[in-house]
Formats: C-alpha cells, structure tokens, sequence
C-alpha cells in the first residue's frame, strides 16, 4: 500500500476539496467525524462546499452559526440532531426516494459528487476496506465520486457483502479510533407493545420483512418471538433483530433471495450490533441498488413492509415528514418498500399510535394542513394498524377507507373525525 495516500484529515481534505465542490459524508453510525471536524476546524480554508448528509446521528459539525460562508448544508434525510439547524435555516434539503439517490448524484445524473468522505474498517487480509455499518447510499456514491477520502477506523465492523474498496480506489487514508455512534436503546410502552400484537397477527411463518428502528419498530419485533424461519431484506438492521436471531426466529433459511443472510444497508444500533456484524458471514450490508430496489423487493417471496408515518389522513394519504411546519424525516425507503410489497404481492403495514402529544393530537386526520407533502400517496395504502385494530384500505372507496380509519383512531376523536368528514374537508 502507497504511504503517500496515508495523510492527516487536513492535508487530506485539503488536497481533495476545492471551492464550489459537492461532497458526501456517510451517514448514522458510520458518520466519519474525524473528517468532519477537521473541516469544521479549518473551515475558513474553504469556500461555497455544498455539503450533503443522509440522517446524522451525532452532531452535524458543519451546520454550525458562522461557517455558512464555508460551506452549504444539504440534507437527504433529516433527524433529530438537525432539527435546531434546519429551524435556524442552515440546512437545505432535497426531496428523493432513496432508490433514486444513487443515480440523481452519480456522474450521469444531475448533482455527481466531488469528493466522498466515508468511514471503512481496517483492511481484510486481501487488502480491502469494508465500508461496515454503513454502505446503502456510501457506497455507490463514493463510487462515482471524482475523489475518496476514507477515516479507517479499528473500531469499525469489517461487514461482508460487495461494498468494499481496495486501497488503489481510495485516495487519501486517515487513521482514527473512535467508537460508532449507537442508536437509542429501545423504550416500549404498553400502546406500543399492544400495536406490536396486533402487527404480528397478519405477519406469517416464512415472511420476509422490512423494518426500521425506533420504539414502535423494536415493539413488533419484541412480538414476533412466536414466528418460524423469518428473514431480514431491510434498509437497516437493529438490534432487536439480533434478539430474534439469537432466538432462532430469524433464520432467512426459507428466502428465495439471499438464502441464509441477513441483508441490509445500514447498522443501526449498539455497540453489541456492530459485534454481531464483525465478520458474520451471516450478515450481507449492500448498496441501496439491492436494499431498496423495488423490482428485486417484487421477487422475494411472502414479502412484508413494515413502517410508520407522522399522520394519515381520512382518504389514505400519509405524512411521514413534517411535524408542525418543521421536515424532521423523507420519504426514506417508505415509497421503495411499499413498492416492492405490491410487485411481490405481499403486504405493505402502517404502524402508528393512535394519538400524540400526551393523547391530545390524533394521528388520523380530516385533512392535512396547508404545505403538509404528501410522503405516500392514497393510492399506494394498504394496512394500517393502530393500537385500536386493523383498517385495511385497498381496494376500499374513500367512504369505506374513512369509515375504517375511523373505527381505528382514539374514541375521543372519532366523533369529530365523522364530522369534519360529513363537511367534506377532507382532502380527496
């Protein structure tokens, strides 16, 4: 390996990064913060660099007050640790399914990247750096980047599946050690384990599903302990999906896909996660070409969706990205896998607590407010699940899928809800 392509993070950045340029930083657990604070630290070396990010977990360094003229912060996909930046107007944000990323900034599309800051494991035996808990969009974006900058971090888990590179497509090479960012450990309520029941009902033997992480999703998971031979095609995994495995739930034996692997793009949990993942050949983390391609979710056989939404609306239509007048999430991998639930002819799942804000604010709505997007629309619905039951929307008119949302908002909101429908302000 050259020594030359060893540097530290600021001669490194400075040798790839130029005025005007579009970089791309890895997202969550692999977020690559030696990097990223070496660019903050030097940041008025720097001018007009259109910085994106998909879901940080961890402070965003260069949304900060004062380095706006350095650089220009745009988000893929909002999370908490941006919600104070955004507010403060110095994160821009581009709305995209997330199968459509890895083309919308590859050379072709219509934003290639400059310069791709990712974080890799130390080098396998035959000199390759594993991208580890963080591949789906990483990966193929620093493929069609002009340059890559890679912190090898010997805390990171050296994952299988095809998102490697070796050292002579890397340009420069940082030494760091730190540990990843761990994703809040899971807190279940009794709503939440109660919808976890109800979800685990329509979920058969055999199924392969897709779902993401958080307290509802870690809920279901908790009442799937009874399932046989399930498997993971998922965005990310978490770690109450390795409970599962430890179980003898999850298997993947009966995939028709990637029979035996758990395959996903990210590693969203503990430090226990990434342990789980160091060299399990059990564990595939791919691009999001195969994570989040509707066309190959369509094939995997008994496939189930699982996700949830901010709030739903009386004719089916889903907002999973605007809270108040704050974009707190995207789409995500929302449209993709409700897609690929359709081509498979499995089933696509909406999960959500029937109320927030103490009980105060129902999550099934007459209509949206004004400038409220539209993350999923009415025609791609199918089962949504409150802790009051099941509505089933497709292939239900809209006075049948009102009167079924209905029947599973709170009771305290029912009576308002049939009628502000009577008054036809619902959005149809």
């Amino acid at each position: 390996m050259e020594k030359g392509k060893w540097l530290d993070a600021r001669e490194a950045l400075r040798r790839t990064v130029t005025p005007g340029s579009r970089i791309f930083f890895s997202m969550a657990s692999a977020q690559p913060q030696t990097l990223l604070r070496a660019l903050a630290a030097d940041h008025p070396y720097y001018q007009n660099v259109e910085v994106l990010n998909v879901y940080p977990v961890a402070d965003h360094p260069l949304a900060k007050p004062g380095l706006e003229s350095s650089f220009r912060c745009v988000s893929l996909q909002n999370g908490p640790a941006l919600v104070s930046d955004w507010k403060e107007g110095r994160i821009d944000f581009i709305p995209a399914r997330y199968s459509d990323i890895p083309w919308i900034f590859s050379p072709k599309g219509p934003a290639p990247i400059d310069v791709a800051l990712i974080q890799v494991a130390p080098p396998d035996r035959e000199g390759r750096f594993s991208l580890g808990a963080s591949a789906s969009l990483a990966y193929p974006l620093a493929c069609g980047a002009k340059k890559i900058v890679a912190e090898v971090n010997d805390q990171a888990p050296r994952t299988h599946g095809p998102c490697f590179f070796s050292a002579d497509k890397i340009d420069f090479l940082i030494e760091t050690s730190h540990p990843l960012f761990p994703f809040p450990e899971v807190k279940v309520t009794a709503v939440e384990r109660r919808i976890g029941e109800i979800v685990a009902s329509l979920i058969p033997d055999h199924a392969t599903i897709e779902i993401g992480v958080g307290n509802l999703p870690g809920a279901i998971l908790q009442q799937l302990e009874g399932k046989r031979d399930l498997g993971i095609h998922s965005g990310m995994l978490s770690d109450p999906m390795i409970a599962l495995v430890d179980k003898g739930v999850i298997t993947n034996r009966k995939k028709n896909l990637f029979p035996g692997k758990l395959v996903a793009g990210e590693l969203f949990g503990s430090e226990k996660l990434f342990r789980f993942a160091h060299e399990n050949e059990c564990v595939e983390i791919h691009p999001a070409e195969i994570t989040h391609n509707p066309r190959l979710i369509g094939r995997l056989q008994n496939f189930v969706a699982i996700n949830s939404t901010i709030e739903i609306d009386l004719g089916g239509q889903m907002n999973g990205e605007f809270l108040g007048e704050t974009q707190i999430s995207s789409v995500g991998g929302l449209f993709d896998f409700v897609e690929g639930a359709f081509f498979s002819g499995g089933k696509s799942i909406t999960a959500l607590t029937a109320t927030t804000g103490s009980g105060k604010i129902s999550r099934i709505v007459p209509s949206f407010k004004r400038g409220t997007p539209v993350t999923l629309p009415r025609y791609m619905a199918d089962t949504v699940v409150t802790e009051f039951g099941i509505a089933e929307l497709k292939g239900k008119t809209l006075r049948q899928r009102a009167d079924a949302l209905i029947a599973v908002a709170h009771p305290e909101f029912r009576d308002q809800l049939r009628e502000e429908y009577r008054k036809g302000l619902m959005v149809s």
